[in-house]
């Protein structure tokens, strides 16, 4: 994935301008340094902010910037130690900045003041994965364009290492590109500073068949109450779509009992989809507490199938170092995988189902975007995993990782070597694993050739610090992080500029940590605004973000958890101004809102499509046709055609409404309309006039 940040000021016209990606690629893991163009188009100097956001498989290797303030570099340092120098800085007056990581992977850096009619760059570096599809490397731009902003703003990828590319483009959306797979599967580099030679080798999954088997556990307690299950619901349902035809499946609901829906895995078929979709309809929060550890122990018992197991909860559970130990019992021959939902949900729990299960884990605060979140998991893991594998070189070294219980499209192998590599010496590495019944084999073999560097390193590091941190090995995780300059939980970056001694009143540095569990916050951002809300330290009253939002939706826009996962953006606002700027008074004290209609309005045909969204997709059948569509798009009984079957019509009406109407929901339909590709495929094919008065008819519904 490819991270920026965005842009905070009390000015509208300090803006992003452009977003430059410098990637260095090793397999399908990579070094990012993405370098931001910033913009103060208006007549004041302005205090400005960025906030980024990574997901669990980054890590932040340094960042800086250059404004008014200042020429900031950041260094690495013990996090007590950071804060000690931090506190030091401001004492005597320079500017400073800290970003620590927490549990969350949203952080915040004030830059200081950007001069009126001048520009600045903010460079960050940072450890990331990339996806695999079709022997192509995926690179995924995250979506942080408000549909109000009108401006496009352009980017460009320069890609070096195991693969090359250059691209430029406009970030409208989310972004993807795709690149070929065409570099080298082994990669030696050696520290300049230490003489240390660290080779990587990559393997990748090229299996097609194989059994793939999904678990689904999911949180039915009495917190999952409104909101968070008519999401689970919701979810549950396009998962269903998702699955392919052959595949195995189960759900599992938990609080404080919890029960099978089937008696054992069972295979994805039309009869158990509808049994299944017509189940998870009548789901509801009425399990009690949240007790996952039972599941998982039956589940243990249980289970003699490899399989991908998928645990979502919105809570902290009861047991949880039970919890983490069936986690790590389960994970010797499956992959677990951790959903978390909501504002309330133990992150540290669902952070280490995906490190200490070989998983992925997703963090989902607003119950709108669970879908999304769950789509980009089941997209990954949809393939046939190779199990029980075992790594070996030709040559003596530490091996990172030194065990793989199972991967699925790519995984990147390290040796620490403890002997002199030669150049043109022959490196070879070889896996071996098991997919289904069936024994795999895969080796690389390259005379190497050992360039200067240290980002080979860094990701063996980031690999070994994941796997400490999961096994709370703090004091280890934090020597390897301050060898490789790789930012972990122990640690923290600070930038001090000591050429200047101009007060840093507007530093600004927020401990997310705290933020979480702050209850005198508030928490709205105007979609129409570049605002963001500062602390309230000294705030009379306490309004929780449900109330707040039903209590005041005429004045106020929440913006989608997509963009900042609902942290705060700091700003130099004082306590009493955000709530003068964001909100006009009646006389009686009432909110009120020139716009405010039009917004209501605006997002209620946004919930409104949703809805027939939703219902769109519980039209598909396990075999990827789509039926009964006329009952929601009544338009689509104007095309009927003799000689040619109503369901081959309304698949391909879907396909292509799924894909003009509603490309904000791409993540989630990908797969659905893959399975209705490949259905229709089988069928004769349709005419192009009749395609073409398919395509108009899209065009021209009203949703």
């Amino acid at each position: 994935m490819l991270f920026f940040g965005r842009v905070i000021s009390q000015e509208k016209q300090v803006r992003l301008t452009e977003v430059n990606f410098e990637v260095e690629t090793v397999g399908n893991n990579a070094k990012v340094k993405s370098i931001h163009s910033i913009l103060n188009d208006s007549n004041d100097d302005c205090n400005v902010s960025i906030t980024m956001t990574l997901d669990d498989e980054s890590a932040v290797t340094g960042y800086s910037f250059k404004t008014a303030n200042g020429d900031f570099e950041s260094e690495l340092k013990e996090k007590e130690q950071a804060k000690i120098e931090q506190s030091d800085a401001t004492t005597n007056g320079y500017s400073s900045a800290v970003m620590e990581q927490v549990d969350d992977t949203t952080f915040s850096i004030t830059l200081g003041l950007i001069n009126k009619h001048s520009e600045v760059t903010f460079s960050i570096e940072y450890l990331t994965h990339m996806e695999i599809q079709d022997d192509e490397l995926v690179m995924k731009i995250p979506n942080l364009i408000e549909s109000d902003e009108k401006q496009q703003i352009p980017y460009s990828i320069k890609v070096t290492g195991s693969s090359t590319f250059s691209f430029k483009g406009v970030l409208s959306g989310e972004e993807e590109v795709n690149i070929p797979l065409n570099g080298d599967l082994i990669l030696g580099m050696k520290d300049e500073d230490t003489d240390e030679v660290v080779i990587s080798s990559t393997f990748i999954n090229k299996e097609k068949e194989g059994n793939i088997n999904i678990v689904f556990i999911c949180d039915r307690s009495g917190s999952m109450y409104g909101e968070g299950i008519k999401a689970l619901r919701n979810m549950l349902q396009l998962f269903l779509r998702q699955l392919p035809l052959n595949s195995k499946f189960q759900i599992i609901s938990f609080g404080s009992t919890y029960d099978f829906m089937f008696k054992e895995m069972t295979e994805y078929n039309e009869d158990t989809l509808k049994f299944a979709s017509e189940t998870v309809s009548q789901f509801e929060a009425n399990y009690g507490g949240t007790n996952m550890h039972a599941p998982l122990k039956a589940l243990i018992d249980n289970n003699t199938e490899k399989c991908h197991i998928i645990l979502l909860t919105d809570g902290y559970v009861n047991n949880k170092t039970s919890t983490i130990e069936y986690i790590r019992t389960l994970s010797k021959k499956n992959s677990l995988h951790g959903v978390g939902l909501g504002r309330s949900c133990d992150v540290e729990l669902i952070r280490n189902i995906g490190r200490i299960g070989n998983g992925i884990s997703a963090i989902s605060k607003n119950p709108n975007v669970l879908k999304k979140e769950v789509s980009k998991i089941t997209e990954r893991i949809l393939i046939p995993s190779i199990n029980e594998c075992t790594v070996e070189w030709n040559i003596k070294g530490e091996i990172t990782p030194k065990e793989i219980s199972n991967f699925y499209g790519m995984t990147t192998c390290y040796i620490q070597c403890n002997e002199e590599i030669k150049e043109g010496q022959n490196i070879e590495s070889e896996i071996k694993g098991r997919c289904g019944e069936k024994e795999v084999t895969y080796k690389n073999t390259k005379s190497i050739n050992i360039t200067k560097g240290i980002i080979v390193h860094q990701l063996m590091a980031l690999n070994q610090i994941r796997k400490l941190e999961s096994e709370n090995k703090k004091e280890e995780a934090k020597k390897l992080s301050m060898k490789y300059h790789v930012l972990c939980k122990e640690t923290a970056f600070i930038a001090v500029d000591k050429t200047t001694k101009k007060e840093v009143d507007f530093i600004k540095n927020i401990n997310l940590n705290e933020m979480c569990h702050n209850q005198n916050l508030l928490h709205p951002v105007s979609a129409y605004s570049n605002f963001g809300l500062n602390v309230m330290e000294d705030v009379d009253l306490e309004i929780s973000d449900m109330d707040y939002e039903e209590e005041c939706e005429s004045c106020y826009d929440f913006l989608d958890i997509d963009y900042y996962n609902d942290d705060l953006i700091p700003t130099n606002m004082t306590n009493t101004q955000p709530v003068q700027s964001m909100m006009n008074l009646t006389s009686d004290g009432k909110c009120s809102n020139p716009g405010s209609e039009e917004k209501k309005e605006f997002f209620q045909d946004t919930i409104d499509k949703e809805v027939k969204f939703e219902k769109i997709i519980e039209c598909q059948k396990a075999n990827g046709e789509f039926v009964g569509v006329e009952e929601i798009i009544k338009e689509i009984i104007t095309i009927q055609i003799n000689g040619i079957d109503n369901d081959v019509i309304q698949t391909f009406f879907v396909i292509h409404l799924l894909k003009e109407r509603f490309s904000e929901n791409k993540v989630e339909w990908k797969l659905v309309v893959k399975k209705a590709e490949n259905w229709l495929a089988s069928k004769p094919a349709i005419s192009e006039e009749i395609k073409n008065r398919i395509i108009s008819l899209v065009k021209l519904i009203k949703l």
